[in-house]
């Protein structure tokens, strides 16, 4: 019976379209442990960005802090979408040159399709020695949605500390996944001669780490429960950011600049069979994807007594949109 391998992830952060199929898994470890790790990490390349920048995302939708003991609840969501350039990937561009021997069966087509990318029929095909691999398809999805539960409560000296929360879920056999995070906001208006005396505007720092871990179970059929077969996805990314915002009533125009980084881990565990010679391999793959950037977003916030409802839209190589509601109380 075939299962996605990225089944999690679709129920929990996607909720749509299928991804990698167990064909195309075993296709990819027939080329061996070191050509798989080369076509992976080009495959999902897409995968560690938009993960990245959707853990960096939402993390505020004021450029104020609260003041003691105010608080705010909200429940949001960060989508991060892929750009066109990194949809496809060329594999006759300095790829082939890290692998044993392997060669392009068409030359002409040399552009395959990433996670991100379009489905197609057409992919190109590697052989070697008269083994033949076909390159994993696209998914046509080139965005990551991932829900978020966040808190901020006001804190003496104008400072905010805020915590992200995405409980454990656990979906039968498939596996489980959960996020978590803690960040600081700290107001720098009374730091600035010019700006500390203009009441209706808020200038702020903001630190924030977000971390996700995700199990996802493979089922290969009958040797799938004694291989202990399964994906391990470790994220863990980083922002600072100042943030310049104004506050009129009822409404909240905020601006934010800054860095962000993160480092996203893909582990196949278990037991494979890898190469054309058929060898049982433990644990045959595990990819890291480093991303380090700067981007700026702008966004708007509504509030209603203390209901509010905000959306903001991050530029980059990734952009990312967030949206949420919430109650918000001094």
């Amino acid at each position: 019976m075939k299962k996605n391998l990225f089944s999690v992830l679709i129920l929990v952060l996607l909720g749509t379209t299928q991804l990698f199929a167990q064909e195309e898994v075993t296709d990819f470890l027939k080329s061996g442990i070191d050509d798989a790790k080369v076509l992976g990490k080009a495959y999902l390349e897409p995968f560690g960005g938009m993960l990245g920048r959707s853990l960096n995302g939402g993390w505020y939708n004021t450029a104020s802090v609260h003041k003691f003991p105010g608080f705010d609840i909200t429940l949001g969501v960060n989508i991060t979408m892929a750009s066109s350039s990194v949809k496809n990937f060329d594999v006759d561009d300095n790829l082939l040159s890290k692998m044993s021997g392997w060669s392009l069966e068409n030359p002409e087509n040399h552009r395959a399709p990433t996670i991100s990318g379009k489905m197609r029929k057409d992919r190109p095909v590697l052989v070697k020695d008269g083994d033949r691999v076909q390159l994993p398809d696209g998914t046509g999805w080139g965005m990551m949605p991932i829900p978020i539960i966040q808190a901020g409560i006001g804190l003496p000296f104008h400072t905010e500390i805020i915590g992200r929360f995405f409980p454990t879920i656990k979906l039968g056999g498939f596996g489980k996944v959960g996020l978590w995070g803690i960040g600081l906001k700290h107001e720098v208006k009374d730091y600035i001669p010019v700006v500390k005396h203009l009441p209706f505007l808020n200038t702020s720092i903001l630190l924030g780490y977000t971390k996700l871990g995700m199990n996802v179970n493979i089922d290969y059929g009958e040797v799938s429960t004694e291989n202990n077969q399964k994906l391990v996805f470790d994220a863990g990314a980083f922002t600072g950011r100042l943030l310049v915002g104004v506050n009129i009533p009822i409404i909240s125009v905020y601006m934010g600049l800054g860095y962000g980084h993160s480092n996203c881990s893909f582990d196949m565990k278990g037991k494979y069979v890898v190469g054309s010679d058929n060898e049982e391999v433990d644990d045959p793959i595990s990819i890291e994807f480093k991303n380090n950037n700067f981007d700026a977003n702008i966004g708007l916030r509504l509030k209603f007594g203390v209901f509010t409802l905000h959306g903001d839209y991050t530029f980059g190589d990734y952009s990312v949109v967030s949206a949420g509601l919430g109650v918000s109380f001094r």
